[in-house]
């Protein structure tokens, strides 16, 4: 089945200039995988199914898993606030600290500030360290009111668990999730991966490629996005999630756990919900549940397809892969499955009403400067790098309206992305919220 995608991912690799694409896929039961291109530009090595490649935020569903196997035991609850295990939790908002629970961290509920990247060192204590800088992270909402995306949530509950057993995060997730599943090539650290065939990230414009550096991220966002894996091994913990937390006769969660992490949870952006973990893809006729990720030069997605017993694992080694990945995907899931995500109808919106929106609305990952073009928006970008602290101009793309407050995007790889104003009591706008973060006006 594969073959047929040739042409797309060919294409997308010329577009965005995507030097290396794994690929597997997993239906009932079968597994097929393709490759194309190189592992990195200085060595041409060619990309192979076991090449390993960071795969950024996927790795919320590892660590959301991994949480889950404690809750099965009882050691955990989701409904438990976090400083019952994390007394001296140095969060800036009082009444956030006493009440912020697992289950507001794992659905991106908890409302304060989420993306945070500090290098807190690579010794053990490096998620004690980070968790102990958390008092300068703004409450952006009380906990529960709005779906924000938040890296460092799932670093808290990573330490979380650190704390109730007094062993390191990654241990606990190699002696539950990784090992029993036969992950023997997945890893989160640099001087394991090089054991291995193995990517560099990438950046640039086709024809203008450059190895990005550092290669890996901060070890105290493992539990956000530290794993780098293959495809085949995505696709052994996918049919771990199909088999509902079972695989080869070995059982890694309850079956009322598997099924809960996929169960909604939360309203998320426009059109999305999401569960523990997960977000939740509505096809109308069915629902998926899936996860992007993004580090520095590799981008990666994951589709699970519960209802078929299907899974799709893409990973590219270029830091606009996420605009190829999709593109793939959504050409795979109307080829072997007829299924299309929803798509809202444009509608036409008063120009006063796009004019007064005008503006800079800016987040710590960058700026959007949006200017009213006709019945849409104009957005430049402003791209802030979380790792190397880096600022530069991002690509330019298009919001048209779906309603008077929803918006999607066409043009700069965000096609089909969608933004959302939200409004103060009093009809001002208080965000923007775009690719999961609040922006705030200017």
């Amino acid at each position: 089945m594969l073959e047929q995608l040739s042409g797309v991912v060919a294409s997308q690799m010329k577009t965005w200039g995507v030097p290396g694409v794994s690929i597997g896929l997993l239906n009932n039961g079968e597994v097929e995988t393709a490759t194309y291109g190189v592992a990195s530009i200085a060595t041409n090595q060619p990309v192979s199914p076991d090449t390993l490649f960071q795969i950024g935020s996927i790795s919320k569903v590892f660590t959301t898993t991994l949480l889950m196997t404690f809750v099965d035991e009882g050691t955990l609850s989701l409904d438990t606030p976090v400083v019952t295990w994390i007394p001296d939790l140095p969060l800036t908002d009082g009444d956030a600290r006493e009440s912020i629970t697992l289950r507001h961290l794992v659905t991106h509920t908890s409302g304060f500030y989420g993306d945070r990247f500090d290098d807190q060192g690579i010794g053990d204590d490096a998620l004690a360290k980070a968790v102990a800088a958390f008092y300068d992270l703004p409450q952006q909402t009380r906990p529960g009111e709005l779906w924000t995306y938040c890296n460092a949530g799932f670093d808290l509950a990573g330490r979380v668990m650190e704390v109730v057993t007094g062993k390191r995060f990654e241990d606990l997730m190699r002696e539950r999730v990784f090992g029993p599943l036969g992950l023997e090539s997945t890893t989160y650290f640099a001087a394991e991966a090089i054991r291995h065939p193995v990517s560099v990230g990438h950046d640039g414009d086709p024809g203008d490629l450059r190895i990005s550096d550092p290669w890996p991220i901060p070890r105290r966002s493992n539990p956000a996005g530290g794993v780098s894996s293959t495809a085949p091994e995505l696709l052994r913990f996918a049919q771990m999630h199909l088999n509902d937390g079972e695989l080869d006769g070995v059982r890694v969660l309850s079956v009322e756990s598997a099924r809960a992490m996929r169960a909604k949870e939360a309203d998320a952006a426009p059109f999305q919900s999401w569960g523990l973990g997960w977000e939740r893809v509505d096809f109308g006729s069915e629902i998926g549940v899936r996860h992007g990720g993004a580090t520095n030069g590799f981008t990666a997605g994951f589709l699970v397809l519960p209802e078929r017993k299907a899974a799709l694992a893409i990973l590219t080694n270029h830091d606009m892969g996420g605009a190829a990945h999709s593109a793939i995907t959504q050409d795979a899931v109307r080829r072997w499955f007829g299924l299309e995500r929803h798509c809202a109808p444009i509608v036409t919106i008063p120009s006063d009403h796009l004019r007064g929106r005008n503006g800079v609305y800016s987040h710590q990952l960058g700026d959007l400067i949006l200017s009213a073009n006709g019945g849409s928006f104009h957005v430049d970008t402003v791209h802030r790098n979380p790792f190397d602290h880096s600022e530069e101009a991002g690509k330019s793309f298009t919001l048209t309206p779906v309603s008077e407050d929803i918006f999607v995007a066409q043009g700069g790889g965000r096609d089909g992305s969608f933004a959302d104003f939200i409004r103060n009591p009093d009809g001002t706008v208080r965000f923007l919220r775009f690719g999961g973060r609040l922006a705030y006006p200017k």
